[in-house]
């Protein structure tokens, strides 16, 4: 079973003043990054909440939002005047010199000119529970979507699997009428006396191992089972399945090279364009 890393959830724990509302919304990155919006937490408790939803997240881009009612409700904010008097004489000073004015925003934006009063009476386990109540949802619906991905890779995969039969049994056609034909040609040319047989006989086999694609025929189909392997494990296997999508891409490439017929050759660009459309679903696999 695989896992979207796209999810969203919303959790609310504690009660009146107390009460505290999360909401967190993931998106596919190839790392962790955890972004908090709504309120600047102390750094040990920021520290916490990293730690516990990068344990359940694992991999992915994190986008977490804190409410607080009691932030909203009273007056929680203070105003930091001695530090806007020295941002004000720094601004002045910066207009002066290079004739360049801030809007009330950028001023506003400095850390520290504005805090929260109240911060100190929010509860660490009303918001870890939040979280968690937030994190389950989150679970839910990557898992719900991770079930729509691995439905439609494995469609795409049955008709890869089907290409590549098609190519086999050209390729075992092809083999067969190149023997004859290079059995004749050969048994024409060793009747004349002046011909380096040894010579002729090296050329023959290199240009036979050159032509042939049974071995990357083998190693393709090894892949695709490889493939659906992994979308049964019960573990992250995204970055698994971008490594495999690019072995079977260089296998695939092989064959197209090698391939004498158009219709070999037909079926070595739907495979790459399926492939191609594979490897976009598997950038959002946990």
């Amino acid at each position: 079973m695989i896992k979207s890393m796209t999810g969203f959830g919303r959790g609310s724990a504690g009660r009146l003043k107390d009460n505290i509302n999360v909401e967190i919304r993931t998106i596919n990155s190839r790392f962790f990054e955890l972004k908090i919006r709504g309120i600047t937490l102390e750094p040990t408790l920021e520290v916490k909440v990293k730690d516990h939803v990068r344990d359940f997240i694992r991999r992915g881009n994190v986008h977490l939002l804190i409410e607080f009612n009691n932030l909203q409700d009273g007056p929680a904010m203070t105003f930091n005047k001695d530090r806007f008097e020295k941002i004000r004489a720094i601004l002045k000073e910066i207009h002066i010199e290079y004739g360049q004015r801030l809007n009330l925003s950028d001023i506003i934006s400095t850390h520290d000119l504005l805090s929260l009063a109240d911060l100190e009476t929010i509860k660490t386990g009303n918001l870890m529970k939040a979280i968690d109540f937030s994190l389950n949802q989150v679970n839910e619906m990557r898992i719900r979507e991770g079930e729509r991905i691995q439905d439609d890779i494995l469609k795409r995969l049955n008709n890869l699997t089907d290409l590549l039969g098609k190519i086999e049994n050209s390729n075992k056609q092809y083999s067969s009428d190149r023997h004859e034909s290079l059995q004749e040609k050969i048994n024409t040319l060793l009747g004349d006396q002046s011909l380096d047989k040894n010579r002729l006989i090296q050329e023959v086999a290199y240009f036979i191992e050159r032509a042939d694609i049974t071995e990357e025929i083998v190693r393709t189909r090894s892949h695709f089972s490889q493939f659906r392997s992994y979308l049964d494990l019960e573990e992250p296997v995204g970055k698994r399945l971008n490594f495999l999508i690019q072995e079977i891409g260089r296998e695939v490439n092989t064959i197209g090279s090698k391939s004498p017929m158009t219709e070999m050759t037909n079926c070595v660009v739907e495979i790459k364009d399926g492939l191609e459309k594979i490897r976009e679903q598997v950038q959002n696999i946990l």
